[in-house]
């Protein structure tokens, strides 16, 4: 769960990265996008189970943009796509092993009663 957080402050960087060459409008837009970031990044370290189905949410369509845009040409969308399926990867592995301490703590209540 840290992988992710970190990897998500780290796109928050690249994102003010691109945001000091941006002009007007666009600038503001990706500034609200390395607010968002640096949120979820600090809601995953708290541990709060609803900001990391948020950020499975916004990084799967993050995926799926940085997928199309890759297809369509944009080679430095290839970073971008990297670090979303770590994150997605390292956020919904740890929904897995939510279940699998789910199921073992009922079988053992289960073989105690």
């Amino acid at each position: 769960m840290k992988l992710a957080a970190y990897l998500l402050f780290l796109q928050s960087l690249f994102l003010l990265y691109y945001s000091s060459g941006a002009r007007n409008i666009e600038r503001y837009m990706l500034l609200a996008f390395v607010l968002l970031n640096f949120l979820l990044a600090w809601g995953i370290f708290r541990g709060q189970k609803r900001v990391v189905k948020i950020a499975v949410i916004y990084k799967g369509l993050d995926f799926f943009f940085a997928i199309l845009m890759l297809m369509a040409g944009s080679l430095p969308q290839a970073l971008n796509a990297g670090i979303d399926l770590v994150v997605l990867h390292d956020l919904i592995g740890l929904f897995g092993q939510k279940e699998k301490e789910e199921t073992k703590e009922e079988i053992e209540t289960s073989h105690n009663v």
